[in-house]
């Protein structure tokens, strides 16, 4: 029992020690994820920060124990081997110490190949540095290291347990072989299998199955004239399938835009009107699509990362659901804790332990999840093709979204080999919301924009090979010919064709994030059909709804477009948008136009318990104002500008010259466009309240 005891005090001793230092190094620089909030109401939460520290200091010791008591195993079995070593507290000390720092290096050593950009994201030094040791990686050393570690592992234990037995020391020999068996669990228990294939039983109505990306730009797609062939299984799809060249979002940015696809409804319709909505707005007015699926039979489920935790903070009511927590919460913020503790514990939760005791840093933004999502996706096909119900499924991922970073060797496809800046695999300096907000104050001159685009096709062409997975799955399933596959965005994204980078901010001209590339293949869906004339995200809902043969709600917005592409006629839309949030002062802007307060002053919690952080209600009409809007047919846009004085309207000729202001030269176009416009947006009930 004694041995046991030494076992259990180093391991503990080097866990603590682990653990102390690098709360002390955290202290020193204490820096949270998630935007700035003033510091009266920060402070409200001062508990909430001690109780996440210390839910932050108990995991570290946690995982540092499990990672040193090899070491006092393998203490044990050099005492055994040799008489210059003694098995005691120091010994066993120092065997714990090296057993962390070697399997913690292990890990290290595995995200910098695999997902370097993951170790960016909260690395407080200059990323470059560690390029000397990236460029010796590869897979087979990656497998060797840990080849080496499992061997080492597993030849001190048989030597621990031969030799316990040897000395008749039962105890010794029961806790050798439970830690073996608890190691063997973990390993395990971070394994995630294909599914198997599984034939579909026969179903009575189509199964639906939506895979979108976060800020995919339309023109990434094949026929939009782009240099790289990055999106051949999409491609595919859409050259058997239907697409909506033109298809435009309300708003870009994710939770209204989400929204309106699902309900069917604009903006000011749904209250959905900005990425922090209230917890009563939260709650939409009407059945969406999901609601209506589910009184009809249908299984509806929803997987997703950190960028669609809005599908269950909005009342979409999935009837399965995994996704992560609300990311504009300050006590979620709180819990991922300070940059080095969150590299640290990084490199231990991206598997299913991870999502299940730590889903905070599983989920944590800019990690890639594509292929893990892709895998469960499939894993929830397999489960729902084994009974008669119909199912609907959103595959909704961040494989796209800024900062934009892939998984190996994908970050490596378009990247030249003698790049050397700190872009190399995210777009860099983004770690922080105060970084995010003065980069998006930047003009062009400030980033490096070739290697942008780089890293951007890389997420592009890696998401397009897991819906090529997905695709493949369904049809060894035999589930091809009763199911309708989408793939969607919520909005695109800007590299400065409207003068600033993002989405939503602006909607100068042929404001790429506001368009959004929409593909469906599927029974009752026309086949070889690239839809030209305008559309709206609104129409997909009542679009799809009929090839479902579930009537229409009359309440809706949206349009069904089907009888539109059967006849090959244009159905003569307007898509209105208005601009989202900004953050920061944004390149472009009107010299007149009316702005809100900064994201500090702007944020509010009002509700302490639940920690969400939402728009100041008293900042809130003049959001509602300063917002920018539109109206756009296939040739023309018009764009009212708020001011102080009186709007502003900006005409654009998108077929001949998207990005120069002609409403000097068609005062027709422009006073018929205006009409609509404004009776857009008087339609707002909070636009008058907000003038």
């Amino acid at each position: 029992m004694e041995k046991i005891l030494v076992s259990l005090y180093c391991s503990s001793a080097a866990a603590l020690l682990f653990t102390i230092t690098l709360i002390i190094l955290t202290l020193h620089n204490y820096s949270r994820t998630g935007p700035g909030i003033q510091k009266e109401i920060e402070k409200k939460f001062g508990y909430y920060v001690v109780f996440a520290l210390t839910r932050l200091a108990a995991w570290l010791f946690v995982i540092f124990f499990l990672t040193s008591l090899p070491g006092s195993i393998a203490a044990y079995s050099l005492s055994k081997l040799t008489t210059l070593i003694e098995f005691n507290f120091i010994t066993g000390l120092s065997c714990c110490l090296i057993s962390t720092t070697l399997i913690t290096t292990y890990f290290f050593l595995h995200q910098l190949l695999y997902t370097p950009g993951t170790i960016q994201l909260s690395f407080q030094y200059r990323f470059s540095r560690l390029f000397v040791i990236w460029k010796i990686l590869s897979p087979k050393i990656i497998s060797g290291i840990k080849f080496s570690l499992i061997s080492l592992l597993s030849v001190t234990s048989v030597i621990a347990l031969f030799l316990a037995i040897e000395e008749n020391n039962t105890p010794l020999v029961l806790y050798i072989i439970a830690l073996a068996g608890l190691y063997a669990y973990i390993y395990y228990a971070t394994i995630v299998n294909e599914p198997a294939v599984v034939k579909a039983s026969s179903q009575t109505k189509p199964n639906v199955i939506m895979i979108g990306s976060d800020t995919l730009r339309h023109d990434r797609l094949g026929g939009s004239n782009y240099h790289r062939n990055l999106t051949p299984n999409i491609d595919k799809l859409s050259a058997n399938g239907l697409r909506l060249d033109k298809c435009i979002t309300p708003v870009a940015r994710t939770a209204p835009s989400i929204a309106s696809l699902f309900t069917g409804l604009w903006p000011h319709n749904h209250k959905i009107r900005d990425n922090y909505p209230s917890l009563a707005d939260c709650k939409l007015p009407q059945p969406s699509l999901i609601d209506i699926l589910n009184e009809h039979g249908y299984l509806t489920a929803c997987i997703s990362d950190w960028c669609g935790a809005d599908f269950a903070k909005l009342s979409f009511n999935f009837k399965e659901i995994s996704v992560a927590e609300d990311q504009w919460n300050i006590k979620l913020l709180l819990r991922q804790g300070p940059s080095l503790i969150r590299n640290v514990l990084s490199l231990f939760t991206n598997n299913a332990l991870g999502k299940r005791f730590l889903p905070e840093f599983y989920y944590l933004a800019g990690v890639p999840l594509i292929r893990s999502l892709s895998r469960e996706c499939r894993q929830l096909i397999a489960h729902s093709a084994k009974n008669s119900q119909p199912f609907f499924i959103n595959l909704f991922t961040s494989a796209t979204h800024v900062p934009f970073n892939s998984e190996y060797p994908y970050y490596n496809l378009f990247t030249p080999k003698d790049y050397k800046g700190e872009s190399r695999f995210i777009m860099t300096r983004l770690a922080s919301a105060e970084e995010i907000i003065k980069k998006q104050e930047k003009t062009s001159e400030f980033f490096d924009i070739p290697q942008i685009i780089n890293l951007y096709d890389s997420c592009v062409k890696q998401f397009d090979d897991e819906v090529g997975k997905i695709i493949d799955y369904i049809e060894k399933s035999d589930l091809s010919d009763n199911t309708i596959v989408i793939i969607y965005s919520d909005h695109g994204a800007d590299f400065f064709e409207t003068g600033c980078w993002g989405q939503g901010n602006t909607l100068v001209g042929n404001d790429p994030s506001g368009r959004i590339p929409l593909v469906m293949k599927g029974p009752g869906v026309p086949g070889g059909v690239n839809f030209k004339p305008t559309t709206r995200s609104i129409d997909v809902m009542p679009t799809l709804l009929d090839l479902l043969n579930i009537p229409i709600p009359t309440t809706l917005d949206g349009v069904n477009l089907i009888p539109y592409v059967k006849a090959q006629t244009s159905p003569e839309l307007f898509a209105f948008q208005e601009t989202g949030i900004w953050l920061g002062k944004i390149p472009g802007l009107h010299p007149e136009q009316i702005l809100y307060p900064n994201i500090v002053e702007l944020l509010d919690i009002p509700d302490k318990k639940s920690g969400t952080l939402v728009v100041n209600e008293k900042h809130y009409p003049t959001v509602i104002r300063a917002k920018s809007r539109s109206v756009q047919n296939e040739k023309w846009k018009l764009i009212y500008i708020a001011t102080y004085t009186k709007p502003v309207y900006q005409l654009y000729d998108l077929e001949n010259d998207p990005y120069r202001d002609v409403i000097e030269s068609h005062p027709d176009i422009f006073a018929e466009l205006k009409k609509l416009l404004d009776s857009h947006i008087e339609s707002d009930p909070l636009f008058e309240s907000a003038n």
